[in-house]
């Protein structure tokens, strides 16, 4: 039985999930406000650009939820969601401050009972601002591939899907989903490895995977998809806007055929949160990736700043077999 379901909804009725005991995440977006004291919220400041203002976690039990070393935490005895955030001392800290989240974050879900991180998003501010000869993202992935490295033996073969995107609200967000066993690793044929990434990339390669797949029963299978951009091989492709989505949609559509050789039933597309620079039409872009993937497939869009200067959208998202495909109207 799949122990959740993620669903968008605009910000009039997202509170109205507070009152459920079953939510494990109320995700909102825009500008932070005040800090929540409620741990299943949790703020990503990146604008909103029509639709959608909020993403809601839904469990299949109600969760218990709590506060550990400064991780917020929501869990069902089947899942647990996690976040938390933290200030930056200096702009070179960054490296240092990675570090210490993972190592925060890994055990909170440790005491918790959920060794098994199947998703990680990242957001903090100038992604792409140099600082001592070294991009900001870069200085980032020495720190993740450091923590990831004291935290897994099998490294490459047990990475998370993630996603890292630039803010321009300070502070280092992370939050998580992990769970007691772990998933299947998924790459994308059509690309090389992140972690195999060439030292062109940085001094530390990218340490995720394209996405994970869980299954969390014999017919119910999420597959968590990792940020997917105008990639192949290890190289950007296209600089025009509308082939660069292109590219991505042909991208997502091999790496969901590539799980489905591990699934029973076929894997679809559920929900998709799309990033872009300011210099793409979200307009076009719905109309694109509503001939590619369906017109009900929810879309969510936020301006952010994509971790390589020249890629001008990132589409994550997560995909669901047809028994536990999303329903589309929930209503609190």
């Amino acid at each position: 039985m799949t122990p959740f379901t993620i669903l968008y909804c605009d910000a009039a009725s997202a509170d109205a999930w507070l009152n459920d005991d079953r939510l494990l995440a109320l995700l909102h977006f825009g500008s932070p406000t005040a800090s929540p004291t409620d741990p299943r919220i949790c703020a990503v400041p990146l604008p909103e650009l029509g639709g959608a203002t909020a993403e809601v976690w839904l469990g299949a039990q109600p969760a218990r939820t709590g506060v550990l070393d400064g991780v917020h935490y929501a869990d069902n005895g089947a899942v647990l969601f996690l976040h938390l955030r933290l200030d930056e001392s200096a702009p070179d800290a960054l490296r240092s401050l990675t570090v210490a989240a993972y190592q925060r974050l890994f055990a909170a879900a440790r005491a918790l009972g959920y060794p098994h991180p199947l998703r990680i998003w990242n957001y903090f501010p100038a992604i792409n601002q140099e600082v001592d000869g070294l991009e900001r993202y870069r200085a980032f992935c020495v720190g993740r591939h450091a923590a990831l490295g004291a935290e897994q033996v099998e490294l490459e073969t047990r990475l998370p899907a993630a996603s890292a995107i630039g803010t321009c609200e300070p502070g280092l967000r992370l939050y998580a989903l992990a769970a007691r066993e772990p998933g299947w690793q998924i790459e994308n044929p059509r690309q090389v490895s992140a972690f195999h990434y060439p030292v062109r990339y940085g001094p530390q390669s990218p340490s995720f995977s394209r996405a994970i797949l869980k299954h969390w029963g014999e017919r119910d299978d999420h597959l968590y998809i990792s940020g997917t951009a105008s990639v192949v091989g290890h190289a950007s492709q296209h600089l025009d806007p509308m082939a660069q989505l292109d590219e991505t949609l042909l991208n997502l559509e091999a790496l969901i055929a590539q799980a489905n050789q591990r699934t029973s039933a076929p894997l679809h597309p559920a929900l998709l949160r799309v990033y872009v620079r300011p210099n793409l039409d979200p307009v076009l872009a719905r109309a694109r990736i509503a001939r590619a993937f369906g017109s009900d497939t929810p879309l969510l869009f936020l301006r952010a700043d994509i971790c390589r200067r020249e890629l001008l959208i990132e589409i994550e998202g997560l995909a669901t077999s047809v028994t536990t495909h999303h329903r589309r109207n929930h209503a609190p």
